[in-house]
């Protein structure tokens, strides 16, 4: 007969008893009856845990059974030893596993000792991403994933300043890529999580908690700014899945618009092979798809201080970029917003011909001693190396727009009253 709040053993013998229970399961000699009751009895105990932390509907938590359950679980080996073994319980105990280690990262009270707990422990988050492709195991091994690197003390230490392919990012960002569209989306939760901080609406952290994560997610971007974004771009081919562009431009305006990715940001956006590439996304015939671009494209527009070659490709083509953002505004699904941004991007269009590079201050640029020591008209001669390999690459015919891979728009800013050459001017073709 259960006692008090539905629950029969006291925390310090559900420990027990699951202990002993899983040893009989990962003893090689245990006969398939007696494993089998040892499942049952495991899972029926793990779930009498979870309604001591979580309740069943019908009875309130006592929080002090829920404090001494959660130090019952830190000074035992049980959590380690499931969660290693987790691909071994079947379906119902990992979903068990990581109810339990959830509301114990989640706790306000009680995450960090959960954090003492995984500090410890290190090889827990790496044996759960790692089990991640696993059907009957994703879902929980997620949820944990996701639940622990959200705190910063968790994060940091698998964010080096350089990371190789071996990097938990890069490895969610493999899983993101699975065909099964289930698993994609999932990886790409965890992935939002690692790199924004965002689990959901719900469910928040402290703001100084949060700010402590987004500065040592930014300081992983800048330091492996070439390796990610090599990676992130081959998800955003416009023949590629829709799913996958549409989560990968989600993931790119989210890291822009972060003012902790400042660094990051202003390179991106001043980079043309970037902007050719959001264009041509533009062109995919999905909806979702051209407004997520427009998001991110309207960053490159909004920035004050655009790069040469930004102002190169948007100014002679910017009656065509008007003209297909009015178009997709009149879709009646897309709310008030759209038409404010979009009006504030025409605004901004409008003005960019007092943006471009007046040739006569590059001259002049170029003619100033340099801090180098090099004399102003070796400055001027090198320059003018430059300016004319530039005129030579944007005088090159194109037919179509450039592959993003290798973009046909130069990003060196125009520095001679001679070099008339324009600017790619098919890269707008379909808007």
């Amino acid at each position: 007969m259960r006692k008090v709040f539905g629950i029969k053993k006291s925390p310090a013998e559900y420990v027990a008893s699951c202990s002993r229970n899983l040893d009989t399961i990962l003893d090689a000699k245990t006969t398939e009856e007696k494993k089998t009751k040892s499942f049952n009895k495991l899972e029926n105990n793990l779930k009498d845990m979870t309604i001591m932390l979580y309740g069943d509907g019908e009875t309130q938590v006592n929080d002090t059974k829920i404090t001494k359950l959660l130090n019952e679980v830190k000074v035992s080996s049980l959590v380690t030893r499931l969660v290693m073994n987790i691909h071994d319980l079947g379906f119902e105990i990992p979903k068990t596993i990581s109810k339990i280690l959830c509301y114990w990262l989640h706790d306000e009270e009680r995450a960090n000792m959960a954090i003492d707990y995984f500090k410890v422990n290190t090889q827990l988050i790496p044996h759960l991403i790692s089990h991640f492709e696993r059907e009957e195991v994703y879902l929980p091994c997620s949820e944990v994933v996701k639940e622990a690197l959200i705190h910063p003390e968790l994060l940091k230490p698998f964010l080096p300043e350089k990371s190789d392919s071996d990097n938990i990012i890069f490895k969610v960002l493999n899983y993101v890529a699975m065909k099964d569209l289930a698993f994609s989306a999932e990886a790409y939760g965890m992935l939002d999580a690692i790199i924004n901080c965002k689990l959901s609406k719900e469910h928040t952290i402290s703001k100084d908690k949060e700010t402590e994560h987004k500065k040592i997610v930014a300081k992983w971007l800048n330091s492996n700014y070439d390796g990610f974004w090599k990676k992130v771009h081959t998800f955003m081919e416009p023949n590629g899945s829709h799913l996958m562009i549409e989560q990968m431009l989600k993931l790119v305006y989210h890291i822009l618009k972060n003012h902790r990715n400042y660094y990051v940001m202003i390179k991106y956006i001043n980079d043309a092979s970037n902007l050719t590439r959001i264009m041509r996304l533009l062109r995919v015939r999905n909806k979702k798809i051209q407004v997520m671009a427009f998001n991110v494209f309207k960053i490159f527009v909004a920035n004050p201080q655009k790069d040469q070659s930004i102002i190169d490709i948007l100014l002679p083509n910017r009656e065509k970029i008007a003209k297909f953002f009015k178009t997709l505004g009149e879709d009646e699904e897309l709310d008030g917003q759209f038409e404010d941004d979009l009006e504030v991007l025409n605004e901004q269009l409008g003005v960019l011909d007092k943006l471009k590079t007046d040739p006569k201050k590059d001259d002049a640029k170029a003619n100033k001693k340099p801090e180098s020591g090099m004399t102003g008209k070796e400055a001027t001669k090198d320059t003018e190396s430059g300016t004319k390999q530039t005129t030579k690459n944007k005088s090159e015919p194109t037919t179509s727009v450039p592959d993003s891979s290798k973009p046909k728009v130069d990003s060196t800013p125009s520095t001679s009253e001679g070099n008339t050459a324009k600017p790619e001017q098919n890269v707008t073709e379909a808007l």
